[in-house]
């Protein structure tokens, strides 16, 4: 905090689940002088800000950028489609899995099924299929890519494959999955994907980026009460914006531009380059956190999100003087987790600019330092070392 930090260096990294310390190109991009929402540059921006994000969701269908945290999108999937009376399945994997529960039960009237496993694993497909068999008529089904409280993936590719079979549409958060792991709206048949800038994609938090489906559409269309004229619309968005090239309300321009640059740099450096840039930096990150002693939080590596590295919390460890220590003394910033999990795990996001080698090396450095401190028995550099050795 101002004033008591004990860190008296002249940078800090910002290494969390997000958001992290962005490139200076996109953090002068937000900088730039005000635009009027209807002049013609700023329409030509915000449609160049739409082209890059199809490229980056791998999908020839409809992108929205909502004007709002990345959760204004998750709600507002549930509050256009989903009807009363509607069945609801909801996969629960981690906290922002199990908080997805409130939105389906607002909208449908009902409590969602659910699919819960341990934190630390990840949905079963064939646990999916028993409910979409057994019940017949779910409509709905929602589900995390990249769990970040927890560092774990779900198979959401196989998920909206057995959605599409059974005739149930899919709502698939991957706030933090975007521009980090791959995610092919079209490939997968998803139906609502939802995207933040502030993770892999390395903008500032504000903007929710929604993928949307034709039959996504005709849900929201065919709905008994169709939601316009509200923030949660994305129907608004539809007739408003794409059809008629009236923005529902003052569009955040300057957020925009961050993100169009953000969006710049990821296909200027290529989608599949980048995803290979963060899963190395992940593969480096844990080696280092196991050489160093450290257990990680996922059941297996196999299920580990390549943008946060999910670690537990050695036992005698406080989590909280151990964060506060890393950033306080050594200018690293890094991440504890939410609900059940908070002060067993803390997490090291290498996302976007910083899902680079000696980033990692350098958090890892102010975790070594920090343990030893607070009495943790290790030998100084093995974490560090293991990661160098390893890129």
């Amino acid at each position: 905090m101002p004033g008591n930090s004990r860190y008296d260096g002249t940078v800090k990294y910002t290494m969390s689940a997000g958001p992290n310390t962005i490139h200076d190109r996109v953090r002068l991009a937000y900088a730039n002088q005000i635009t009027y929402h209807y002049d013609p540059d700023f329409h030509a921006l915000f449609d160049d800000t739409i082209e890059k994000l199809k490229q980056i969701y791998r999908t020839s269908g409809d992108v929205v950028i909502m004007q709002g945290e990345a959760v204004l999108g998750l709600e507002a999937s549930s509050a256009g489609p989903v009807r009363p009376g509607d069945k609801c399945l909801n996969l629960v994997t981690g906290v922002f899995g199990a908080g997805y529960a409130r939105y389906f039960k607002y909208y449908s009237g009902n409590d969602p099924l659910e699919i819960v496993m341990p934190y630390n694993q990840s949905i079963d497909p064939a646990d999916v299929e028993k409910v979409l068999k057994e019940e017949g008529d779910v409509r709905f089904i929602a589900m995390v890519h990249s769990e970040t409280p927890s560092g774990t993936l779900n198979p959401v590719k196989e998920i909206c494959a057995l959605a599409q079979e059974y005739g149930a549409l899919t709502i698939v958060d991957a706030v933090s999955a975007i521009g980090g792991m791959d995610v092919p709206v079209d490939a997968w048949g998803a139906d609502l994907v939802v995207g933040g800038p502030h993770k892999c994609l390395g903008a500032a938090p504000g903007s929710a980026l929604v993928s949307v489906s034709e039959r996504a559409w005709e849900a929201m269309l065919s709905h008994p009460t169709p939601r316009r004229r509200s923030y949660l619309s994305l129907l608004d968005w539809k007739e408003r914006w794409m059809e008629n090239r009236r923005f529902p309300f003052t569009v955040f321009v300057a957020q925009i531009r961050g993100v169009n640059e953000a969006l710049t740099m990821v296909l200027e450096e290529g989608l599949d380059k980048r995803i290979a840039r963060h899963t190395k930096a992940a593969q480096l990150c844990r080696a280092g956190a196991r050489a160093i002693g450290l257990e990680l939080w996922p059941a297996s590596d196999d299920i580990m999100s390549t943008c946060v590295t999910a670690i537990t919390v050695p036992e005698g460890i406080d989590a909280s003087e151990l964060i506060d220590r890393m950033r306080e003394d050594y200018g690293m910033a890094i991440t504890g987790s939410l609900g059940e999990l908070a002060g067993k795990v803390i997490r090291i996001g290498h996302m976007a600019h910083m899902a680079q080698p000696m980033y990692v090396v350098m958090a890892l450095g102010a975790l070594e330092r920090s343990l030893h401190d607070m009495g943790y028995k290790l030998k100084l550099g093995e974490g560090v070392g293991a990661a160098l050795a390893a890129i």
